[in-house]
Parts: C-alpha cells; sequence; structure tokens
C-alpha cells in the first residue's frame, strides 16, 4: 500500500521490536504490496454492476485500496490496528471529505462502522491474524454492519494447498528498484497455528538495515470458511482463486470469496 522518504540507518539487525517493524515496512507498503491492475478491475465491478455506494475495509493499511473508491466518490471508512499505516492512510486519503479512517481491530466493528456499507472488505490475508473463533464473530459482526443485501469481499492465502504442500516459505518481494527485499517465512505449530516470520532488509551506502518481526497467524481452510459465511448470514457465497474472479481449485494459491448478505 506506497514509499516515503525512507532513512537507512547503518545496523545490521534492528531490534527495536514490533511495533518499529511495523513502522520501518509502513514506509514501504505499498511497494510491497500495490494494487493490482485485477483489483482494481473487480472494485469496479462493485460500484458499476454490484451497485455500492459506500464501502467500509476491515483492516486497511495504508488505505490504496480504499482509494480507488474516494476518488470514484463513494463514502468510504477504514479501519486498522497500526497507528503507522493508519497515519498513512488519513494522509493519502485527506482529499476526500467523504472519507474517514481510524484505529481499531476486528472486535471494534460493532462500534466503529455506524453508517451500513455496501461493500465491506477484509484484503491482504488480514483474516487469519486473529484465532478461528474471532474469524467467525467477524463475519457476523460484518453482517450486522452491511446494508440490506450489502456484499462482503474477502482475501486471504489458500492454507489447504500451504499444509498440504507443507509450503514453509513464500515467495520473497523486492520493492523500491531492488533496494528492499521482504522473506517471509511459516512455521507450523499444528494445523491450526503458524508462527509467520518475516525479515525486511533495506539496502544502505555501508550495511544494510534488517528488521525482523514473528507473529502468530490461525489458518481458516475453504470448507470452514464457507460454513463461516453462511453460518454467519450470507448467500450467494463464490470462491474464486484471485481477483481476476479465476476458478478457485485445490492448487490455488490464493482465496477469494464474495458474499451477499442474506
Amino acid at each position: 500500500m506506497f514509499f516515503s522518504s525512507l532513512k537507512i540507518i547503518p545496523a545490521t539487525i534492528d531490534k527495536r521490536g514490533r511495533m518499529a517493524f511495523y513502522t520501518d515496512i509502513s514506509l514501504v507498503y505499498d511497494d510491497l504490496f500495490p494494487v493490482s491492475p485485477e483489483q482494481r478491475a473487480l472494485f469496479d465491478s462493485l460500484m458499476d454492476d454490484g451497485g455500492a455506494r459506500s464501502v467500509a475495509d476491515c483492516g486497511c493499511g495504508t488505505g490504496s485500496q480504499l482509494q480507488p473508491f474516494a476518488v470514484a466518490g463513494l463514502s468510504c471508512f477504514g479501519f486498522d490496528p497500526d497507528p503507522s499505516l493508519v497515519a498513512i492512510a488519513r494522509r493519502k486519503l485527506a482529499a476526500y471529505p467523504k472519507t474517514r479512517v481510524e484505529t481499531g481491530s476486528f472486535a471494534d466493528l460493532p462500534r466503529l462502522v455506524s453508517l451500513p456499507p455496501d461493500l465491506l472488505m477484509c484484503l491482504g490475508n488480514s483474516l487469519v491474524h486473529v484465532p478461528q473463533d474471532e474469524a467467525s464473530r467477524f463475519f457476523a459482526d460484518a453482517a450486522g454492519a452491511l446494508s440490506r443485501s450489502g456484499t462482503l469481499l474477502l482475501q486471504i492465502l489458500n492454507y489447504e494447498r500451504l499444509l498440504r504442500e507443507g509450503v514453509t516459505e513464500l515467495p520473497m518481494i523486492r520493492a523500491s528498484e531492488g533496494t528492499v527485499e521482504f522473506r517471509r517465512r511459516y512455521e507450523w505449530e499444528g494445523d491450526r497455528r503458524v508462527l509467520f516470520r518475516t525479515s525486511l532488509r533495506f539496502a544502505g551506502p555501508d550495511e544494510p538495515r534488517i528488521a525482523r518481526n514473528e507473529i502468530p497467524l490461525y489458518p481458516v481452510y475453504p470448507e470452514e470458511l464457507w460454513e463461516m459465511v453462511a453460518n454467519a448470514g450470507f448467500g450467494d457465497i463464490r470462491f474464486y482463486g484471485d481477483f481476476a474472479r479465476s476458478e478457485f481449485s485445490p492448487g490455488s494459491e490464493a482465496l477469494v470469496c464474495l458474499a451477499r448478505k442474506a
């Protein structure tokens, strides 16, 4: 979700902790995770064909995925638990008076989303950052927050494939003309919890600076995701393998879900 001026601090390993890691990654988030043409096309379809006139983004990061809706004049609201990302999103979306961004977690959804949106998004594998029972509660809260016949758009990784193939490392991402490298490793602790280890490397004039972090993730598998969404009161549930709405299969890398509030 960006790139602002990056101050390189000569050091081999940065040990300032988890919040420092997110401050670091906020500087290069948009370069690492840009909004793809396929995402933009899907967003356009949800506005043109789906009739969305208001949007809420749960785990909005730097606000890049809200921006196309804000540019189109929709009422937009986003929230994210990280203050560094929220600060960037607020600056990015400041020119759009119908847009608001707050700091908050999934549990804050009922309190934060006061006006029912037509579209509620949860993208970027955000859902699996909370335990499965909290994920299930999130869908119930999402259904309660949405307008009548509102749409849910969700994207996570296909954890069924990752578990089946024993994947322990995701592809490295390079950004900012190769001066930034983001490495991601999985350490499986059974099938319900994964230790997500990341390394963010910034090139410097002398030595690179490396910021490391690790957090637990809580995989949600396709079958149980369907049950969570259906039990929360959604219908017309559709799974895709990417934002281009390719057919979802056991080998799909991602799981994109579209569902409509029943």
